[in-house]
């Protein structure tokens, strides 16, 4: 799912000015925001194979960028990046810590790949949070393309959690980690 479409059609895009992009790839999501008006910093485990114009790129993960971060987002976008960790949990509350607004995607377990990475399910992610701050969940299941261009059935669970209307000390997690 497009997270600037979802983000706008929640009503939760506007107030954001200040973006992070976890596993950014190419950045092609950093672009478009960049192109929106937005300041983006973005992370990858990768350097883009090109510059990123008016992207702050880092090449590192997001475990070691969480450990010597200390700035806050408005927005925290991690499309695609939660199966490739060993603790998705740990970063996804390390994540919501430093945003706003949360936007994310993990593999759910009826994925073709459920047997090779990490997978959390629906149920499972929606557990982490008080319900009142998630703003968008969904699943998604279908026939799709790899970067490398197989087939594969994908199963794709999407999150918005709006930290906004929670005080620092009690974000909309119910885990600690």
């Amino acid at each position: 799912m497009d997270p600037i479409y979802l983000l706008k059609e929640t009503g939760l895009f506007e107030e954001c000015k200040t973006v992070l992009d976890v596993g950014a790839r190419n950045g092609g999501i950093s672009s478009r925001l960049v192109e929106l008006g937005r300041q983006v910093d973005a992370i990858d485990v990768k350097s883009p194979t090109t510059e990123i114009a008016g992207v702050t790129f880092e090449t590192i993960s997001v475990e070691d960028f969480l450990l010597k971060n200390t700035k806050r987002y408005d927005l925290v976008i991690a499309r695609h990046v939660m199966h490739y960790l060993n603790n998705p949990k740990a970063v996804i509350a390390g994540l919501n810590n430093i945003s706003g607004i949360f936007f994310f995607t993990c593999f759910g377990p009826q994925d073709d790949w459920a047997d090779k990475v990490t997978v959390l399910s629906h149920d499972e992610v929606l557990s982490l949070f008080k319900p009142e701050s998630v703003k968008h969940h969904s699943e998604a299941f279908q026939y799709g393309k790899t970067y490398a261009g197989d087939t594969k059935y994908w199963h794709i669970n999407t999150f918005v959690i709006d930290n906004s209307e929670f005080p620092r000390k009690d974000l909309g997690l119910v885990i600690d980690d």
